[in-house]
């Protein structure tokens, strides 16, 4: 079976190129793919839920995701976006609280193990199409957020996955 992963910054077609390839594969949209993710962060947003709450609520969506791959491993999927992002998006905050490492490694344990069960390829979006920033972007280093993307992609568990697209 085949895993689509699509990752890369924002506003550079990841879900328009997504839904023009990946028709007859099983979609999983992250963060937020679910009614219930969806609540939650509008509850996040409303700051009903702390940063740190929230944090450890869309790492356990991550992993419930990876187990979910891991049991109905007899289908195709296409992930736009997964725990990479997560990972590249809430760096600075998951290393204030003390976090990044551990769940880098223990949602990498779990791709690993995916990895085996699957015909993995990450296509990595890496050009923006466009430079209007919107929502919470406006507060982002996009420079960051590339190099982020890079240096996690290049390392040893990614980078025999990893194709690189980009619309110019």
């Amino acid at each position: 079976m085949n895993l689509v992963i699509i990752e890369g910054l924002d506003k550079t077609g990841k879900t328009t190129y997504t839904k023009s390839k990946y028709n007859d594969y099983t979609k999983i949209r992250m963060p937020g793919g679910s009614d219930y993710s969806q609540e939650l962060r509008k509850y996040f947003l409303e700051g009903k839920i702390p940063v740190p709450e929230m944090i450890h609520l869309i790492y356990g969506e991550h992993m419930a995701v990876l187990e979910r791959l891991q049991r109905e491993n007899h289908k195709n999927y296409v992930l736009d976006r997964s725990f990479i992002s997560y990972l590249v998006y809430q760096k600075n905050c998951l290393k204030e609280l003390g976090f990044y490492d551990i769940y880098k490694k223990l949602l990498e344990d779990k791709f690993g193990q995916i990895a085996k069960l699957y015909n993995v390829k990450i296509l990595y979006f890496h050009k923006r199409l466009s430079d209007k920033k919107e929502d919470w972007l406006e507060c982002m280093d996009t420079d960051e957020l590339k190099e982020n993307f890079d240096n996690l992609l290049s390392g040893s568990i990614y980078k025999e996955y990893v194709e690189s697209i980009s619309f110019y």
